[in-house]
């Protein structure tokens, strides 16, 4: 895809340019650069999805339900890392705290819950402290029990997917319903089901450990689970991945540039500061791009290296093998094998090894091809020899 004009205007031309430091602290963002690179990336993304639409020859006729949501196209931020980041809760995304929600206002949300799922119910659709704005958005509320039995066939789970925008599951309960739903949810990022904590505005005693199991069935306030419902839909979240480049959705098409570099800003400070170990030392660089265009660099240093003391000056020397030793181990290796083996198996080997050995020495291989010959002439001359015929006429 060919850049725009824009896209070339912010893309900077060194890129030592990007790494600035302040009278010794810290790397830190430059916002100014942050809002050239996405006026820049917006301005394209909107010129490519109008020349798009320009060039279609029929358009959908349900283009204003089905293509509102794609045509606001998602914006993400790259973290390229200089060591792999090594993150073991994939199942527990971490909450980045957006000050411009990506989610819209008209979504229909589902929620997994721990069992008994009416308590939940009640506390959602029954409530008058549960804010009626909010209710209109939850859809369903499922628990575990009825999950595994009403949706276990892959289309019905499919189905499920389909008709909610958004997934909210039980913090308590994350593992369970991960198994239950399988690559149908989890394979993607798109709806993984976002961990929000059922339990919230609710007195938990945690001196008595006898009272456990009641500690774990305990039911939040309505006002308390209203609020982690709202900081769930006002957060973009991070699975970070086991190798150096991990993408985070910042944004959306429909955004001002002052709004994304706003959540740009917001989401590399509590990374970087929570996610990644050594901080900006171990970060290679920082870019936003669309679901297809180029990648535009925000932040990026000339250094490959987090620790100074770990960069040689030299290749490493291997270090010296003791040859003997080594081919006693092989040694004791083919003779195990040879135990294993039967007899066929183990006169093969044998015949293999020969030939192998025979290509490896020529004057082994003329002898035996010597010998062969002197075999084949010896049998010819003792048929001749013989004066009376074998068969009768």
């Amino acid at each position: 895809m060919a850049k725009s004009k824009a896209v070339a205007k912010a893309a900077p031309k060194q890129e030592n340019a990007l790494a600035t430091k302040k009278s010794g602290s810290p790397y830190q963002l430059d916002p100014a650069q942050v809002e050239r690179a996405a006026k820049g990336l917006i301005a394209h993304m909107k010129k490519h999805a109008q020349e798009k639409e320009d060039k279609a020859d029929k358009k959908n006729l349900a283009a204003d339900e089905d293509d509102a949501a794609d045509q606001d196209q998602p914006i993400f931020l790259t973290v390229t890392t200089k060591q792999h980041v090594h993150d073991t809760s994939r199942l527990k995304p971490a909450k980045l705290p957006l000050p411009h929600p990506i989610i819209g206002g008209d979504v229909r949300i589902c929620i997994f819950t721990k069992d008994p799922q009416r308590a939940y119910k009640d506390l959602i659709f029954e409530s008058s402290e549960f804010p009626t704005e909010l209710r209109t958005k939850v859809a369903r509320v499922i628990g575990v029990d009825k999950l595994k039995k009403k949706w276990k066939s892959f289309e019905t789970k499919r189905q499920l997917l389909a008709e909610h925008d958004v997934f909210l599951v039980d913090d308590r309960v994350t593992k369970i319903v991960a198994e239950a739903l399988g690559k149908t949810f989890y394979g993607t990022k798109s709806k993984r089901p976002i961990p929000v904590r059922l339990t919230a505005g609710a007195f938990i005693d945690k001196s008595k450990k006898d009272d456990k199991k009641k500690q774990e069935n305990v039911v939040g306030t309505a006002a308390g689970v209203a609020k982690e419902i709202e900081a769930a839909l006002s957060a973009t979240y991070v699975s970070m991945s086991a190798s150096t480049n991990t993408s985070i959705k910042v944004g959306k098409l429909s955004m001002t540039p002052a709004q994304l570099k706003e959540n740009v800003e917001a989401v590399v400070e509590k990374l970087i500061e929570k996610h990644i170990e050594h901080k900006w030392r171990n970060v290679r660089g920082l870019y936003i791009k669309g679901p297809t265009t180029k990648a535009l660099p925000i932040w990026v240093h000339d250094e490959m290296w987090v620790d100074d003391d770990k960069v040689l000056d030299a290749a490493p020397t291997k270090a010296i093998t003791d040859a003997s030793n080594k081919g006693e181990k092989r040694k004791k290796w083919e003779e195990w094998e040879e135990e294993m083996l039967d007899d066929e198996d183990l006169e093969e080997k044998r015949e293999r090894r020969k030939a192998k050995k025979s290509k490896k020495d020529p004057e082994q291989a003329k002898k035996s091809s010597i010998s062969k010959e002197k075999r084949t002439k010896l049998k010819q001359e003792a048929l001749e020899s013989v004066q009376t015929p074998l068969i009768a006429n």
